[in-house]
């Protein structure tokens, strides 16, 4: 869009053609239902307006959480709101000996601008406690419906009812609220699923894992904020890893959900966050905290959606991508592909908002077997990266079918974790080939090994690339690599010199595999040299830049890492006293409890801030400080750390 396009635009715009547009768009691509939706948006009733400004965060101001609680404080605390029908005094006493402390907030009708340190008005108490476990003392009656974890004390019980709180596992949520401060916080779409079960293992996930490195050595914390359908708090690999969750709007990437999800993440985060990192950049959009950085993981907005675009239109769909670079206070870029992509846009994010630090390798984690420039009975090629669309995995099941089929000697390994549809049909490829397809996935950390043993890898990605980590660890493994030119890969391979650049198709692919394979003695050099490139990569220079980015936040505060604790058990609903107890212990020492319970209960009524019910079998990700084990289990448990009885 030049400027002529966009003065057209706005007078457009004024005498609402522009409107008439975006409602012909909204009913092509959504239906009458998505007109509805967006009528609905626009006309709410005062009511609605109303409930929307309670649970929508004031994030200019951001939280005001940590003049409530205590940071400092080594047990763990209880929020506890009251009003002015219950006596302060008797809440003490009935709080006095439980070795734990107390936060007291006082619900008042004051105006927000004139609340004291320890007070809180209606709506401030919807914007603070949305998503903390608190109690509520009061002789009147609250409507707590729209807070996940609340729960009303009655005043003529309230002794009784507080001693339940140190007694039922069900009610440990309420002394297990994550306070954390000065660490560093990331915003992203997933680094688990949405429900907190699963790794994503991908390139954009060990990224943050080697991040979180570089902070550790620093002596900060790193906590990452996912996008999710309920609230978890997970552990990888020492990471925290934390699920936002809309109890009120559904998981769907809407103006409105995208509106409340960044609001509520500087909520979480003001106050307590040194530096927040964005994950993709995008995500800050609409509202950005600060200070931020910025990650564009390369251009993830050329796929196929672009079809048959006209300008207006093209920018219209861009908006956020563009309004989200201009709010980030400055911008990395893994590929140079991103930086002079917006220099087409606005030189001032182009060239001087971004810095441009490419994806590295650990040349020591990831080198060539002693073997590699020798041919050997079997040729292994490997694709090494998650198992969807947009990573190129079907023009490689494409290939792989021809290529297994007319050589004898080759083996095919597709090595990731991809959703079932794309597992699936990969595994029909591997019963029909079986001993020659094969359909796996391993860590991070093993992933060295893979190469190793691999002497081809594929990088066919057909959108949405930067300058990838298979790439360069497939590189600096002795692999021939064969990638596609997507995005931040011509960064990485020239195309005959050091791996083969090739147009993202199925018989491009094909043909030069073809070509490797019948004539693989003349790869030799590619591989050699692909090794050598790879070293311009090294893992110490990408850490280098990203200290020098870092340094220019001062970030000088350190904050504590948070210990994981398992405990497994029968039956959660019939646990020992015993087993009880050391749950409580471990929570109020504000450690992160996992509990697994062979039999899983109907409902999960426990799980909430530092406490967490995760499936029996669920992956271990992350070594535990302490792994306690009901006796009638012993002999089924198989960790590697050391396991203690119970």
């Amino acid at each position: 869009m030049n400027s002529d396009d966009i003065r057209i635009y706005n007078f457009l715009k004024k005498i609402k053609v522009i409107t008439f547009i975006k409602f012909l768009k909204t009913l092509k691509k959504e239906g009458i239902k998505g007109v509805k939706k967006k009528i609905h948006a626009r006309h709410q009733t005062e009511e609605e307006k109303e409930q929307e400004s309670i649970t929508q965060y004031d994030y200019k101001k951001g939280s005001n959480i940590g003049k409530l609680i205590s940071y400092t404080s080594p047990k763990a605390s209880v929020d506890v709101v009251y009003d002015n029908t219950v006596d302060l005094d008797r809440i003490k006493e009935a709080f006095k000996n439980k070795n734990v402390n107390v936060n007291y907030i006082e619900m008042t009708n004051k105006k927000a601008e004139k609340l004291e340190k320890h007070q809180v008005n209606k709506k401030e108490l919807m914007k603070l406690f949305y998503d903390r476990a608190f109690l509520l003392i009061s002789k009147k009656n609250y409507n707590l419906k729209d807070y996940y974890y609340a729960k009303k004390i009655e005043v003529d019980n309230l002794e009784e009812e507080i001693n339940d709180i140190f007694e039922k596992v069900e009610n440990f949520k309420f002394f297990a609220n994550y306070n954390v401060k000065d660490c560093v916080t990331v915003k992203c779409n997933t680094f688990f699923n949405y429900k907190g079960s699963n790794y994503y293992s991908g390139g954009a996930e060990r990224y943050l894992i080697d991040l979180y490195e570089i902070f550790k050595k620093r002596g900060i914390n790193l906590d990452i904020y996912q996008n999710s359908e309920v609230p978890f708090f997970r552990k990888y690999n020492g990471i925290n890893v934390i699920g936002m969750a809309l109890h009120d709007l559904p998981l769907e990437f809407d103006d409105r959900y995208n509106d409340r999800q960044s609001k509520h993440y500087i909520h979480l985060t003001h106050g307590k966050s040194q530096l927040h990192i964005y994950s993709a950049f995008f995500e800050c959009f609409p509202n950005c905290a600060s200070p931020s950085i910025g990650i564009s993981h390369g251009i993830g907005w050329d796929g196929e959606s672009n079809r048959n675009l006209d300008a207006m239109t093209f920018w219209q769909s861009k908006e956020s991508i563009i309004e989200s670079a201009k709010k980030c206070d400055t911008l990395v870029s893994v590929d140079t592909n991103t930086a002079n992509w917006f220099q087409t846009i606005d030189f001032n994010i182009g060239n001087k908002k971004f810095s441009v630090i490419p994806n590295y390798v650990d040349v020591k984690e990831f080198s060539p077997r002693k073997d590699y420039l020798e041919t050997r009975d079997k040729i292994v090629i490997v694709y090494p990266r998650r198992l969807y669309k947009p990573r190129g995995v079907y023009i490689a099941l494409e290939a792989a079918e021809k290529l297994v089929k007319n050589h004898k000697n080759v083996e095919f390994h597709f090595v990731g974790k991809g959703f079932k549809k794309e597992t699936d049909d990969i595994d029909v490829l591997c019963k029909k080939y079986p001993k020659r397809v094969f359909r796996y996935s391993k860590s991070p950390f093993e992933m060295h090994d893979v190469y190793k043993d691999a002497d081809i890898s594929l990088i066919p990605t057909i959108y949405s690339e930067g300058t990838s980590l298979s790439c360069l660890e497939a590189m600096a493994s002795g692999n021939l690599v064969v990638s596609t030119r997507i995005g931040g890969l011509s960064d990485l391979i020239i195309n005959g010199y050091n791996g083969y650049l090739i147009e993202p198709n199925a018989d491009a692919l094909y043909e030069t595999l073809e070509n490797a394979v019948t004539h693989y003695e003349d790869q030799m050099i590619l591989k050699k040299r692909g090794v050598e490139v790879a070293k311009a990569f090294n893992k110490t220079i990408w850490i280098s830049k990203w200290e020098k980015e870092f340094d220019k936040y001062h970030l000088d505060k350190k904050s504590e890492n948070t210990p994981l604790v398992e405990f497994y058990v029968k039956d959660i609903e019939k646990i020992s006293d015993n087993v009880k107890e050391t749950i409580k212990k471990e929570l109020m020492e504000k450690n992160l409890v996992y509990i697994r319970s062979e039999k899983k209960p109907e409902k999960d009524t426990i799980s909430s801030g530092l406490i967490q019910l995760i499936d029996y079998d669920d992956e271990v990700v992350n070594t535990a400080n302490r792994v306690y084990v009901e006796k009638e289990l012993k002999s089924k448990v198989k960790r590697t750390e050391k396991i203690e009885v119970l």
